[in-house]
């Protein structure tokens, strides 16, 4: 039975994987290091009227750093008018604020062209980025505009108080003043997908084995991981993400139909025989060897097989999307 995504329902657009951050847990590995390319109205229009023919109600705008180019964002907001596709909200960390007039008016004119509720991530990942100054900041100037603040999450803000808010603090300083378990403090407390950077933040706490009860435990397939719409994305370059696959990728308008295998062999592999079908290819045909150390779950063994086909340029498919998430492995 071929890979086919043929309903959607609630997800997000990926208007840029550029960010001033480069979280320890970001699933799509954004930082300043990403190339900063945004998505243009016309690509998003196309993306939402997919997304809202395949039955998605409303979709989110994130990133990257929505908020690094306001008038493209501006651009997405008028796509998403045109198409008929509600915005429940837009992500931004907030590492842009620089000054509260300031903020209070780009937020105001925001405002105007439809953002009506804006998720200010608030972590401790962030602040090691992003001073508390900053996201306290953002959090002002948008209810001053009149817009909704999604404050994600709330509650670690007793956590980011008890440091100096005008300058930012890696994650090591939380560990020193709330013990060394923090990051498995950190998961009791919010759920946060397995994927991108998150597995070398989460391993300590988490721990690794070796490849072969990876293999043993793991189920038949993969096909419910890739077809799970409840939180999807697309991204600028048109591609859908399946499921939370960060770095797998098919195009946007293969959506509703089932997908090709020769087109898409990883995909389609995955879904039919699951990591061990992925694993038997990958070592028989491509020269993979698994780490020593092993791995968290079968995602990270796919994540890291598929950076190796990367570093072996695999020509096989497009699938490897976008390239920078391989690059920065």
């Amino acid at each position: 039975m071929s890979l086919c995504v043929s309903r959607l329902q609630s997800g997000g657009l990926i208007a840029t994987y550029q960010c001033q951050s480069a979280c320890p847990h970001c699933l799509y590995r954004g930082s300043p290091g990403r190339e900063p390319i945004y998505m243009d109205q016309g690509g998003a229009t196309t993306l939402f009227t997919k997304a809202r023919d395949l039955g998605a109600a409303a979709m989110h705008i994130g990133g990257g750093e929505p908020l690094s180019d306001p008038l493209s964002l501006a651009g997405l907001l008028a796509a998403a008018d045109e198409a008929g596709m509600p915005i429940e909200y837009v992500e931004t960390s907030g590492a842009w604020f620089t000054d509260a007039d300031e903020a209070v008016e780009l937020l105001t004119e925001l405002r105007a062209m439809g953002l009506a509720r804006l998720l200010v991530s608030i972590t401790p990942m962030h602040n090691g980025f992003i001073p508390l100054r900053k996201t306290l900041g953002t959090i002002e100037a948008a209810q001053a505009a009149g817009i909704v603040v999604f404050p994600w999450h709330e509650h670690f803000l007793e956590d980011l108080r008890a440091f100096d808010p005008e300058t930012t603090h890696p994650l090591r300083e939380y560990q020193e003043r709330f013990g060394q378990d923090y990051p498995a403090q950190i998961l009791r407390r919010i759920w946060i997908h397995l994927g991108g950077r998150a597995f070398d933040l989460f391993a300590p706490a988490l721990g690794r084995r070796p490849v072969a009860a990876i293999l043993a435990e793991a189920s038949a397939d993969c096909r419910a991981e890739l077809t799970d719409v409840s939180h999807f994305h697309m991204d600028l370059y048109g591609d859908y993400i399946p499921g939370l696959c960060a770095g797998l990728a098919f195009r946007a308008d293969d959506l509703g139909a089932p997908l090709d295998p020769e087109r898409y062999p990883i995909l389609t592999t995955l879904a039919e025989t699951g990591i061990r079908g992925f694993y038997d290819y990958a070592t028989a045909l491509e020269d993979y060897t698994p780490r020593p150390g092993g791995y968290v779950n079968k995602c990270e063994l796919c994540q890291d097989i598929r950076r190796h086909l990367s570093e072996r340029g695999w020509f096989e498919s497009t699938e490897l999307s976008p390239a920078e998430f391989y690059a920065m492995l």
